[in-house]
């Protein structure tokens, strides 16, 4: 049963980024989906104000990156609600208040999977193809989703994206290691919150969020590994619109994996936007940086509803 979102108590503490735009707040609906394998993940749903749209102009469905969770991503609900569109988001399996063991992947395609069995549980009752939206692991999964052609998608856009890491030889030494005799041990992420953000309000609130996972696990990163590999070799498969909005001061992923990856996308469906001196999250980014972010996705978008959809 759904239910709105607002008194969800795996939300107590919680701090969002700061909102993009001023308008109100569109509270979600929370649900619940169960996997295949009897993992339920949580879910939320935004949806459009009916007195501006009597029905949506079009469906989002959101992939949050790794140690974080949908909850982060009100703000940029927000926009895509301003715009006519409906947005669902789930916190991936093992992440914020979803089932699953901690940071643990069983296989490198787990998260694909997910995303697949969301899709299949929305898509009918829409009646419609969703744009997939993705940020840095997130990203990546989308990516793949959209190359192997899981299912089909309305447009792609992707923030972030990871595909390509800045990996030394001795970490990608111990994660052999550790894929060989421990794959589920959790060890310190080495994501450094400074590097996500050039607002300090957003860095504070990573800190502090309870539900932001401060470990990985081999698994996890093996699958990174075989899914960035596999996107860069299916990139020009591509087959629907896709956004690229990348950071070029990046420090959790490396950008040079963006730019292979759209190189090799097909030259009618692509475009991608770079800032320079953007750090990871450029949704979270400080003014006026972060506008300049939700001008090129806002205003792309807008030329996606503004066609039929292909």
């Amino acid at each position: 049963m759904e239910q709105p979102m607002t008194d969800d108590p795996a939300m107590a503490g919680v701090a969002t980024p700061p909102a993009a735009s001023p308008a109100a707040a569109h509270a979600p609906v929370q649900s619940r989906q169960r996997m295949r394998d009897g993992t339920e993940l949580l879910l939320r749903t935004w949806q459009p104000d009916p007195a501006r749209f009597a029905e949506p102009l079009g469906s989002v469905l959101l992939v949050h990156g790794l140690a974080e969770h949908a909850g982060r991503y009100q703000h940029v609900a927000d926009v895509l609600c301003g715009l006519g569109l409906r947005v669902r988001a789930f916190d991936l399996r093992g992440h914020g208040a979803s089932g699953g063991a901690r940071m643990v992947a069983e296989h490198p395609d787990a998260y694909l999977n997910d995303l697949a069995e969301i899709y299949d549980a929305a898509v009918p009752g829409w009646h419609e193809l969703p744009i997939l939206l993705g940020h840095s692991m997130g990203g990546l999964i989308a990516a793949r989703f959209a190359t192997a052609r899981v299912r089909p998608v309305r447009a792609l856009v992707l923030s972030s994206p990871a595909l390509a890491l800045r990996l030394s030889r001795p970490a990608l030494a111990l994660h052999r290691v550790l894929l060989g005799l421990a794959p589920r041990l959790r060890v310190p992420n080495p994501i450094d919150a400074r590097h996500l953000s050039h607002d300090p309000a957003v860095v504070a609130a990573y800190r502090a969020d309870p539900l932001v996972q401060t470990t990985i696990t081999a698994g996890v990163l093996e699958g990174f590994l075989r899914g960035m590999a596999q996107a860069q070799a299916d990139a020009a498969l591509l087959e629907a619109p896709m956004l690229m909005l990348v950071g070029g001061a990046d420090r959790v992923v490396d950008p040079a994996g963006s730019r292979t990856f759209f190189d090799n996308a097909p030259p009618d469906l692509r475009e991608q936007v770079w800032f320079d001196h953007g750090y990871h999250e450029i949704f979270n980014e400080a003014q006026p940086l972060r506008g300049e972010v939700f001008a090129a996705l806002t205003g792309w978008l807008q030329r996606r509803l503004a066609s039929p959809q292909r």
